[in-house]
């Protein structure tokens, strides 16, 4: 099979691959929105009718929560779209923009419950006793946002989709909040103590922005182009040098699109080899990189003669840069 097959077939690969990460998004939004939606009108409604402001809060986020999983869905039909001409390298980034806007959500909701809380606070407005069923819908909250946030998380994971794994980090705030909502309706029933029900909600809503602040912290290195971990710049040249005759692999620059990896990288060859021994060499070393390096979608590799020397080049990475 010849290099240009090699190449060709694991393109395949990689794309039919990025179709079943498409699809595993979609069906992972369709659950968040059919289960947060039950779990928010569930908390709303009771709330009203069981006195319990906290209750209805909790409701309140998990329709939140519904936005941002109808936000993925969306979403993930954007990114499945094929390259145009305004877009070369495919709609995936469209995966990043939307991880950064959950985490403004995210940031908003967290926001909002402190200032609700501390309003109540300041207004000494909890002097009300919430039914006893608000404690079984409260429980019923944890259990469904546990479920939840289990479920994407193993889908991002496998998938390496930031947004479901951000979405997942939400599930687990919300798990705190309902387990807040938990304890102080638990303690205002019990010692009659309603002043606890907002001082948690504070704590909670501190703990949600930092962790939106940690998304959006993440999302803005893949939009400028970075890579978190160096160790695949070394599998990169490891992967060249072992094509000979290639030579001095330098001015490597990798890009991330969603959880694959966009490669372009020099070599250099004996000058004196033709074009056409150039371009198969160049195509050998593209496949060895398909072949080593995890989670490709594509390879670019130029070719220049030994010893070729541009003093301006100043971009991308070289092997002594790793030193």
């Amino acid at each position: 099979m010849a290099a240009g097959e090699n190449r060709t077939a694991a393109e395949a690969v990689a794309h039919q691959l990025l179709e079943m990460r498409i699809r595993a998004i979609k069906l992972a939004s369709i659950v968040g929105i059919i289960g947060n939606g039950l779990l928010a009108m569930i908390k709303v409604s009771v709330g009203i009718v069981a006195n319990s402001f906290a209750l209805v809060s909790d409701g309140i986020d998990s329709f939140t929560d519904v936005l941002t999983s109808s936000i993925t869905l969306f979403t993930a039909s954007v990114a499945s779209q094929p390259p145009d001409m305004k877009h070369p390298y495919g709609h995936g980034r469209a995966e990043t923009i939307a991880t950064k806007f959950l985490a403004f959500i995210i940031f908003f909701a967290g926001g909002q419950l402190i200032l609700t809380a501390g309003g109540k606070l300041w207004n000494r407005e909890f002097l009300d006793i919430p039914h006893a069923v608000t404690l079984y819908i409260a429980v019923l909250s944890i259990l469904g946002k546990v479920l939840l946030g289990i479920y994407k998380k193993a889908v991002g994971k496998k998938y390496k989709s930031s947004m479901l794994i951000a979405d997942a980090k939400n599930m687990r705030n919300d798990v705190l909040i309902s387990a807040g909502v938990f304890i102080g309706i638990f303690v205002t029933r019990t010692f009659n103590f309603p002043v606890l029900d907002p001082i948690l909600a504070i704590i909670i809503g501190v703990y949600i922005i930092i962790s939106a602040l940690g998304i959006f912290s993440e999302t803005s290195l893949e939009l400028m182009d970075g890579i978190a971990d160096p160790k695949i710049y070394t599998m990169v040249f490891d992967a060249a040098n072992s094509v000979k005759p290639v030579t001095n692999p330098h001015k490597t620059r990798i890009r991330k699109l969603n959880n694959l990896y966009i490669i372009d990288m020099d070599i250099e060859v004996d000058g004196d080899l033709s074009v056409k021994r150039g371009h198969a060499i160049a195509m050998a070393v593209e496949k060895k990189i398909y072949e080593l390096v995890p989670d490709v979608y594509d390879v670019h590799v130029h070719v220049e003669p030994l010893g070729n020397i541009e003093e301006e080049e100043s971009f991308g990475i070289s092997e002594d840069l790793l030193q």
